[in-house]
């Protein structure tokens, strides 16, 4: 199963910085249609033109160094899974400086790894009133909703993010995952697919073979 286990790699990148699945476009003449860098038609998911900056690491915090300090413990307790610990530091650093949505993030993360699902939704949701920005906390969110079950809010968070920022690959990504293997929406999972594949600089030949699959699937039933 492709299982989407990255909290780890979210919690050592974040200070650095629904409805229903989207219908295939209709394809316009072929003069019209925009490509990317490389020539190849364009996502229909994604805006014309080239990526815009990530608007949640474009407006990175600024922080004392006692603050980065305290971050970077509580992520060296994550590493080593020291959740008591890491729990702490982060408490810590929150009670002093409220407005950091990534250590909000990265609490959430230190519940889910402790089996406090609870908690763990609530620090997400801290994390993005704190700013809507952050990509990663909601697409931690709906890992931690589509885990338990709720594809529909999972769906809705992911399409949250893409709102925010749709040239997020990991939202692409992982909606297509979602789509893929919990909802039966082969379609929509193929177009996210694709578009992750054109935001990267190189593709991911693992979710290439995806591609490949889910296009003899859809060819086989005619979808």
């Amino acid at each position: 199963m492709r299982s989407i286990n990255a909290w780890l790699l979210a919690a050592l990148l974040v200070l650095a910085a629904c409805s229903s699945g989207p219908k295939k476009a209709d394809v316009p003449d072929a003069e019209q249609v925009p490509t990317d860098a490389t020539g190849q038609p364009q996502s229909p998911l994604l805006p014309p033109g080239p990526p815009t900056p990530n608007p949640y690491l474009a407006t990175k915090p600024s922080i004392n160094r006692q603050a980065q300090q305290l971050f970077n413990d509580a992520i060296a307790a994550m590493a080593k899974k020291q959740w008591p610990q890491a729990e702490n530091l982060l408490t810590r650093l929150i009670s002093q400086y409220p407005n950091l949505s990534g250590a909000h993030l990265n609490l959430g993360l230190v519940y889910q790894a402790k089996g406090e699902l609870d908690k763990a939704e609530q620090a997400f949701n801290q994390a993005i009133a704190t700013n809507a920005n952050n990509l990663d906390a909601y697409n931690q969110l709906a890992i931690l909703k589509r885990e338990t079950g709720d594809f529909a809010a999972a769906e809705g968070q992911y399409q949250k993010a893409l709102t925010v920022w749709p040239f997020h690959p990991a939202s692409h990504r992982n909606l297509g995952i979602l789509y893929d293997l919990y909802m039966g929406k082969s379609e929509q999972a193929l177009q996210h697919y694709q578009a992750y594949q054109q935001l990267l600089p190189e593709p991911d030949k693992l979710v290439n073979g995806w591609i490949v699959d889910l296009e003899r699937r859809l060819g086989a039933s005619g979808g």
